[in-house]
């Protein structure tokens, strides 16, 4: 994502209120009379504030995903392909895929408009126009190293 996002100012303030909201609701629970019992120690409190940050982190990090240009990249710039960078074709379809990725965060959702090389035969998600292996676009195939050998962000046999 390349931080070119953002939004209109009534977008943005709604947000802002939605943040609010969760930042609130963390605030009581940490806080709130129901909840003090559960806080007595230090490990606790701390487990608790933890937990909180890690929920407002995703709720912050969702959001700004969310609002990237290249959730739904124009037709005249497409995405290019991973693998030989040549100009991907849109895979159509009426909601965009929604993946969960573990982030530091915690788990967060992340949807995306998928393409297709028809070159490479592969599916992928738009990042960038330019998006490349190993230009931290993308993580690097030898990350993960327990699971198979795979392109990242690619789905094997995308046709």
């Amino acid at each position: 994502m390349e931080g070119r996002s953002f939004l209109r100012r009534k977008d943005r303030e709604e947000l802002r209120e939605q943040f609010l909201q969760h930042a609130g609701k963390a605030f009581e629970r940490m806080f709130g009379e129901a909840n003090q019992d559960g806080l007595v120690t230090f490990t606790e409190r701390e487990d608790m504030a933890c937990l909180l940050g890690e929920e407002l982190a995703a709720f912050l990090l969702e959001k700004h995903a969310a609002a990237d240009r290249q959730v739904r990249p124009s037709e005249k710039q497409p995405p290019c392909c991973p693998k030989c960078q040549q100009p991907g074709q849109r895979v159509a379809k009426s909601q965009l895929p929604e993946r969960e990725l573990t982030t530091r965060a915690g788990e967060v959702r992340l949807r995306r408009e998928q393409w297709r090389c028809k070159k490479c035969r592969i599916l992928f998600f738009s990042v960038r126009p330019q998006a490349e292996i190993g230009d931290g676009a993308l993580q690097s195939t030898d990350s993960g190293k327990d699971r198979p050998a795979r392109e990242p962000g690619v789905i094997p046999g995308g046709e």
